[in-house]
């Protein structure tokens, strides 16, 4: 049997044979999508994935959903590398945010793929709050036909590692839904884990499904993906950029590094530039620069004094030989403990069950770990290890995130950074932060450090620019909302901008005093307010400042305004987040639970942001 396709006028098949040429599979299909989509009507200026969903036509249910629920943005980007697994295979797939999914739908899956986060010590993903809170309550429904899989990401330095994951894992079984594979949980790096339970997963279900289709995105929150370029030269561009990782830093030269605090204060507050020339990276004001510092000399012999080491001792590390001594000093983390590291510790320390104990005992665990470092293990603990015992003992040496604190408008081809050198007395040892004090200590202009960016999707200045931002923020907490009213001012924004700091003491401690002012001479901030705690004999921190100024704030979020913090997640963010329910519930003259709920839309609509630490 034949059929004949009519051809509309002005094509022939010499026509359309030469524009194909040369097109995959792939780049058809996208085409014909994208073309379907223009005629159905002004899909053009979709983005990819929503013209895709447009075009294609509507199955009776999706083959597959994946939900994701990201703090900062990590599981966003797990998501998206299961999505990129996805359509190699050619399966169809809804992409959702846990923040904007409804969670009558749930019921209605089949296939679920959950990417969620944890933060701190097992609190969910503020995206993930309203799901997750449905799924462990009785208004839950029976899901005996899901078959599901979840992905959790978290840090091993937390005790509730990844619990935000485990919760959503153990509660799905318990509604009936069936395993696809077991559990994943990722630690910091968390790429390569996540593409091998994609690959795992993705198989059992390729096993049962047979998708032919190309894979639909329909992505609330913008985790879209490039179709295949269609020009050799944008290929060739593509392949030029250079990404810049965990694995495959950037070498940024230090141009200038400034104390901030005056003589005589207990802090001791930096501002560092650093170039970045040369490299094509690309930020915006919200996002955090990843620094991976190296270990100072006097820790390392401490570690090696303490475990009786040989610092010419041969390791391997990831297929890699090198001494302890460089080990120690750039691979390994020694200036702070986490459960995984006394895990492993106890396992080749039996003589010692004291640890198990510890271990045991989750109240009794936080505090032995609180302000110890491998040096107080090995001394308190010690037990005959050789160099490559201690290595496996160990955990990669972290990079830390900083806040940025620069405008790239504003600066071309540089980052800034406001960092606090963190140092204490512990155990009778003197203590520091091992990226703070590298940065403080061991890094003088000329130098270079190893960074990459870490974008927060979830820190960023309102897509409209005449929205009033309230920002609010202590110590270096102060960094991103430099980025943001340099922006603003770059950008000639319209919206009102308002700065609330705090620090202990207003003649030493007032980073970045001449900026602010500054920005109040040229409007492009429109009103600060300061809280100099120790500057009077009772205590005046930032909450008691919106609590004076609680009708002005309550207006603002009335009208539209965002509100930032960024700072102290455990006291800080804590204390700013009850005034503002203390602000909410007095000015509406309402109850506190109409003043939960008011700020809980807030964060839900992504007007109340956090950036705390």
């Amino acid at each position: 049997m034949s059929s004949s396709i009519t051809l509309p006028i002005g094509f022939d098949e010499a026509t359309l044979q030469q524009f194909s040429t040369g097109l995959s599979d792939q780049q058809l299909l996208w085409l014909s999508g994208y073309f379907y989509g223009r005629a159905a009507g002004d899909a053009g200026s979709l983005p990819f994935s929503q013209t895709a969903a447009a075009a294609a036509p509507a199955a009776d249910t999706a083959t597959l959903t994946i939900l994701f629920g990201s703090q900062t943005g990590n599981s966003k980007k797990a998501a998206g590398l299961v999505v990129d697994a996805a359509r190699q295979r050619g399966l169809q797939v809804t992409v959702r945010d846990m923040n904007d999914y409804p969670t009558k739908e749930l019921k209605n899956e089949r296939q679920l793929l959950v990417v969620v986060s944890t933060q701190g010590e097992g609190d969910p993903p503020i995206a993930a709050e309203e799901l997750h809170q449905f799924l462990l309550s009785n208004r839950a429904p029976r899901l005996p036909e899901l078959r599901y899989a979840v992905l959790a990401l978290g840090d091993k330095s937390y005790l509730q590692f990844c619990q935000t994951g485990f919760e959503f894992d153990q509660r799905l079984a318990e509604l009936g839904a069936k395993r696809l594979v077991e559990r994943v949980d990722c630690d910091v790096e968390f790429e390569a884990e996540t593409k091998r339970w994609a690959s795992q997963v993705l198989e059992v279900i390729a096993q049962s499904v047979a998708a032919t289709a190309p894979v639909i995105n329909q992505v609330s929150a913008n985790v879209t993906r490039t179709p295949q370029p269609l020009l050799a030269a944008r290929e060739t561009e593509l392949e030029e950029r250079v990404e810049y990782t965990s694995h495959n830093p950037f070498a940024a030269e230090l141009l200038e590094k400034i104390q901030l605090n005056g003589r005589g204060s207990a802090k001791e507050t930096y501002h560092l530039e650093f170039s970045l020339a040369g490299s094509g990276i690309q930020y915006e004001a919200g996002d955090a620069l990843m620094v991976q510092p190296v270990n100072q000399a006097q820790l390392v012999r401490e570690v090696v004094l303490a475990g009786c080491l040989d610092t010419s001792a041969p390791v391997q590390l990831n297929g890699i030989e090198l001494d302890l001594q460089a080990a120690l000093t750039e691979r390994l983390e020694i200036s702070v403990l986490t459960r995984d590291v006394l895990e492993r510790y106890a396992a080749v320390a039996p003589k010692h069950p004291k640890l198990r104990e510890i271990l045991a005992d989750k109240t009794q665990l936080p505090a032995y770990l609180y302000g110890r470092d491998v040096a107080d293990l090995l001394r308190e603990f010690p037990v005959e290890l050789s160099a490559q015992h201690l290595a496996a003992v160990l955990r990669p040496l972290p990079a830390r995130a900083y806040s940025i604190a620069s405008s790239l408008l504003a600066h071309p081809e540089e980052v800034h950074l406001t960092v606090g050198a963190v140092r204490y007395e512990a155990h009778g040892r003197r203590k520091h932060g091992a990226c703070s004090a590298y940065q403080a200590d061991m890094l003088t202009v000329g130098d270079t450090a190893r960074v990459w960016v870490d974008r927060n999707e979830y820190f960023k200045l309102p897509q409209d620019s005449a929205a009033d931002i309230i920002m609010v923020g202590a110590g270096t907490g102060i960094a991103p909302f430099r980025a943001f009213v340099e922006e603003r001012a770059e950008t000639n924004a319209t919206g009102q901008n308002w700065l609330v700091f705090g620090n202990p003491h207003f003649t030493t401690d007032f980073l970045y005093q001449t900026e602010w002012q500054q920005h109040l001479k040229h409007g492009t901030l429109h009103r600060l307010d300061v809280a100099f705690s120790r500057d009077q004999q009772e205590k005046l921190y930032i909450q008691h400042r919106l609590l004076q100024q609680s009708r002005r704030v309550y207006d603002q979020l009335e009208n539209g305004s965002y509100f930032y913090v960024c700072g102290d997640k455990n006291r800080m963010a804590a204390d700013v987040r009850q005034a503002l329910l203390t602000i909410v519930a007095q000015e509406s003259g309402r109850n506190a639970e109409y003043a939960a709920e008011y700020v809980k839309q807030l964060r839900k609509q992504r007007r109340y942001l956090e950036d705390v630490y």
